[in-house]
């Protein structure tokens, strides 16, 4: 079949998959229904939204077939104020059990980073986890490194970061910069990426809103991340390949505490633009 296929006899012709597609590849034929305006196809991202949005499930695309997407029909919408406590519950977990974290519930957790925003639907990142104390101590030891060589040379960021304290915190056996976690996911993205450290993010954003949900903590790794960025040990501890570059790094592991309230935050900063 070639790019999208219509079941007429399901097809009511409303234009829902016409309206939606980003690219705008698709036409409404009085006959036909929707169809591939010519010479178009080869621009579709896959993203799935023509075949998502029938109701009838009249079409069928091959770069995101109906076959494999999962129905709707009897998932409730969340409540605003269920869904305002969720997001606000939200905490950066900084202390965890020693506990190990199993591998496939890591594959759990990891797997839901597939279906955030990409830029382009390019989607395109892939995951390094490292999972043994060891590890993860030595990684530490190298973001030390690079922190000692930003204070010698007086580097403002080493400053502003309090570097100096997180060192010497880590020469007397307590470590600031991965807690101790028991696993370390770090993101990798294609080098020639436009779009892989924005799709990194809103990634990884959904593996620490989904955490939770499996009695999981997260917390963003930014001295590592950073470190990872500026100081080749790093990637080069990591075997990261050639053709990728770190882009975000996240700890992970079973939270020691429960948080039982919900902190306040700035007041909402908002402007309504005027036209002229």
């Amino acid at each position: 079949m070639g790019l999208i296929k219509v079941d007429l006899g399901k097809c009511e012709k409303d234009g829902a998959c016409v309206d939606v597609c980003p690219m705008g590849i698709l036409g409404l034929h009085e006959e036909k229904g929707p169809v591939v305006r010519v010479g178009l196809g080869q621009f579709c991202i896959g993203c799935g939204h023509c075949v998502a949005v029938c109701p009838h499930g009249a079409l069928d695309n091959v770069r995101n077939p109906l076959a494999g997407q999962l129905p709707l029909e009897g998932f409730k919408r969340v409540e605003p104020l269920q869904a305002a406590v969720f997001l606000r519950s939200r905490r950066s977990i900084r202390c965890y059990k020693s506990d190990p974290v199993p591998r496939q519930t890591l594959l759990r957790l990891l797997d839901i980073a597939r279906y955030a925003p990409s830029g382009h639907n390019n989607q395109g990142l892939s995951y390094l986890v490292v999972d043994d104390s060891e590890s993860i101590s030595k990684i530490s030891g190298i973001v030390v490194e690079w922190m000692r060589g930003l204070v010698k040379a007086g580097s403002k960021l080493a400053i502003s970061s309090h570097m100096p304290g997180i060192i010497k915190s880590f020469e007397r056996g307590e470590d600031r910069i991965l807690r101790n976690a028991p696993a370390l996911i770090a993101a990798m993205a294609p080098k020639s990426s436009i779009t892989g450290q924005v799709s990194t993010f809103l990634a990884l954003e959904y593996v620490e809103l989904y955490a939770p949900a499996l009695g999981l903590g997260t917390c963003w790794a930014g001295f590592a991340q950073a470190c990872a960025r500026q100081y080749h040990p790093l990637p080069e501890f990591l075997k990261v390949p050639e053709d990728k570059a770190v882009t975000g790094m996240m700890m992970v592991g079973w939270p020691r505490y429960e948080y039982h309230r919900l902190p306040e935050r700035n007041p909402l900063d908002v402007t309504w633009f005027v036209p002229q």
